[in-house]
């Protein structure tokens, strides 16, 4: 046994250090420790939910120049360009002065099946004042009477 406070080697049993005279503190035993008990786990109580467990995402602020168009705005618009004089001069505005960009290019997606129809009506026309359709069907009709269907070849004919 040891003195608590200078150190010194003291003979067992003793109650003062024999150096410094201080009182000696008998050193304790250490015990084995006690195992606690093991514990179930408590069930998990439902709390009150202050706030959801997911915030909703805030909306994202679109500028006018790209919100896109609804359905009925396509629809709208097809009805708006289709009118004959009004129609033609919304469709110039819309297609190049227009702030939107999506308005913008479904109106030049208009310009674009205005051309092609209006390609094919002048191809349609110029077949039929060249004759070349009176031609294709004059042989259709006679082809007709040589199969025997007369009655349908006189529309032809």
């Amino acid at each position: 046994m040891f003195c608590n406070n200078c150190g010194k080697e003291l003979p067992n049993g003793a109650k003062f250090c024999s150096a410094c005279g201080q009182p000696v503190v008998p050193p304790v035993q250490a015990s084995e420790p006690k195992p606690e008990p093991v514990k179930a786990p408590e069930p998990e109580r439902e709390k009150p939910v202050d706030e959801p467990l997911f915030a909703p995402a805030e909306k994202p602020v679109v500028p006018e120049e790209n919100r896109p168009l609804g359905p009925w705005a396509y629809f709208g618009y097809s009805i708006l360009f289709s009118i004959p004089v009004i129609g033609f001069i919304l469709l110039i505005i819309f297609s190049f002065a227009g702030k939107n960009v999506n308005r913008k290019n479904y109106a030049r997606s208009y310009w674009c099946w205005f051309i092609l129809a209006l390609a094919l009506i002048l191809i349609l026309v110029v077949i039929l004042l060249t004759g070349v359709l009176r031609g294709v069907t004059e042989n259709f009709g006679l082809w007709l009477n040589s199969v025997g269907l007369d009655w349908l070849a006189r529309f032809f004919l």
